[in-house]
């Protein structure tokens, strides 16, 4: 999600001493929701609470909108190159085949399916 964003806020908190308690506390945000932000389980928070921890650590919400722009660029970048194999990422390919390997995929689907019940 956002890793290299949450390692560079974990260390703006840790660069100026202070715990997740005392940026719930300053910030109004829980310290459970910034753990996750700051180990990579939650995605680049939203503008509102950027600008909240900008204040926080002293630094210009821009210096954070900038770091959070570029977690959110090598996200896009890598899910176009290594797209999830999805219901949704299926759908939008199988909009762009030709009838011919529509119909291959659609064999290949019902020989899974198959497959499938078979065990």
């Amino acid at each position: 999600m956002g890793k290299e964003f949450g390692k560079y806020l974990k260390q703006l908190r840790e660069d100026r001493g202070m715990t997740l308690r005392d940026v719930e506390e300053m910030v109004k945000i829980s310290n459970a929701y910034l753990s996750q932000v700051e180990n990579g389980q939650r995605s680049v928070p939203t503008m509102k609470i950027l600008s909240k921890l900008a204040q926080a650590y002293g630094v210009s919400v821009t210096v954070l909108a900038e770091q959070a722009a570029a977690e959110i660029r090598n996200q896009k970048i890598e899910s176009e190159t290594n797209p999830p194999p999805d219901t949704e990422f299926v759908s939008r390919g199988y909009e762009h085949l030709t009838e011919e390997n529509k119909n291959k995929l659609k064999s290949f689907l019902n020989y899974l399916q198959s497959q499938q019940k078979g065990k």
